[in-house]
Parts: structure tokens; C-alpha cells; sequence
């Protein structure tokens, strides 16, 4: 019987990695097994893992790999062990957080993200100075940044200007059409520009050390 009830949370496991890239959260499972209780979720997840079916870090609510082999399971996500979390997000390139620099370069890293970050419109720049220190965004951060063209007064934005240059900076619109573009640190001077494209705004940072 107990092995049974253990076979229905591995076979959800893998309907919800088929579906989703990753695997559910203890409340998720109980919720789509009719377990009331976690520390039942936690007792057949145990199981599982003694069975070798599942690798878990016991109390870590998002830390499970499915380890066994399974037709429903993609080759990719069974051979990463499909780790919980939605994959990779791709680093595009630096960005400037002092004076601007040559635009956006292109990069084959990646950097995996939990599922916080599991949206196609969010990539990661690396940061470069110090001008948006103020904002404990430092250099050799990674700053995440949701890819879109509009942003309020004072949202923290990549901002392309016409030279080509691309820097990180808060926006302010001021009179007579000009754009501030400030620095959160006061020994460096503001940006004014008549024209600048927004390429995304700023919505998490990744501290370097945490790698």
C-alpha cells in the first residue's frame, strides 16, 4: 500500500516535469494527491529516494532529481537529473554601471535560475562599475533585466543610446524632452540624452559570491 502511494507522488513527479521543465513543491504535491499533511509528502519522498527513483535534500522544498530513467521523461531533463527549477537563463553580455560602453555583445554563458526566474522575457547582463552602487548593485553582480521598451520615472533600466553605447542607469524624464539617466552614486554625474531606447528593466540581482 505505502509502496503504491509512493508510485502516484513519482508518477506526478514526472507529469509535472513533462509539463512544466521541473518538478512540483511539496505543497504542490500534497495539494494534487490529497496529502494534508507535508510530512507525509515528506515520508513517501523518502521512500522514493531509498528506492532510488529520487535524489532530495530532505526539508529543501524545491530539491528533488528525478534520477530514474522514464519514457515520459525528455532525454535532456532525464540526463540532467531534471533538476527543480526552470533551466537556464542566457547572459547576453556586459552592461555598464559607470561610464557607458560598446553596446550589447553576445555570449555562450548561461546561468541557472530558480523558478522565480521562469520567464522568456528575463536574461541576465553582468554588471561592470559602480555607478548604481547606491541601489547594492556592485560590480561583478548579476542584474536581471525583464526585456521591454516602456518604464516609469525612476525605474532602474538598460538603456541604448544613440551612440550605440548601452548603460544601467534610474530614468527620469525631464522638461523640454531631455532624459536623466542617474547613478545611484553621488561622486558620479547624471546622463542627459534627448533620445534613448529602453531595452528592459532591472528586476533582480544575482550577488557574484553566491556562485
Amino acid at each position: 500500500m505505502v509502496q503504491g502511494r509512493q508510485d502516484k507522488v513519482y508518477e506526478y513527479l514526472i507529469a509535472y516535469l513533462k509539463a512544466h521543465g521541473f518538478v512540483p513543491s511539496i505543497r504542490e504535491i500534497g495539494e494534487a494527491l490529497g496529502l494534508r499533511s507535508t510530512s507525509t509528502v515528506h515520508y513517501h519522498l523518502t521512500g522514493l529516494a531509498a528506492r532510488g527513483l529520487i535524489q532530495w535534500e530532505g526539508g529543501k522544498n524545491r530539491a528533488i532529481r528525478v534520477l530514474a530513467r522514464h519514457d515520459d521523461v525528455p532525454d535532456d531533463a532525464a540526463e540532467a537529473g531534471a533538476l527543480l527549477g526552470p533551466g537556464c537563463l542566457p547572459v547576453l553580455g556586459s552592461i555598464a554601471a559607470g561610464a557607458p560602453i560598446d553596446a550589447i555583445a553576445l555570449s555562450d554563458e548561461v546561468l541557472n535560475l530558480p523558478q522565480l526566474f521562469a520567464d522568456p522575457d528575463l536574461f541576465v547582463l553582468k554588471i561592470k562599475g559602480q555607478s548604481m552602487i547606491g541601489d547594492h548593485i556592485d560590480d561583478g553582480d548579476w542584474a536581471v533585466i525583464k526585456r521591454q521598451n516602456v518604464a516609469r520615472d525612476g525605474d532602474i533600466v538598460v538603456a541604448l543610446l544613440e551612440d550605440g553605447d548601452v548603460t544601467l542607469k534610474r530614468i527620469y524624464r525631464e522638461a523640454d524632452g531631455v532624459i536623466r539617466l542617474q547613478p545611484s552614486n553621488t561622486a558620479m554625474a547624471p546622463l542627459y540624452v534627448r533620445q534613448v531606447v529602453i531595452q528592459g528593466k532591472f528586476v533582480g540581482l544575482i550577488r557574484r559570491e553566491s556562485f
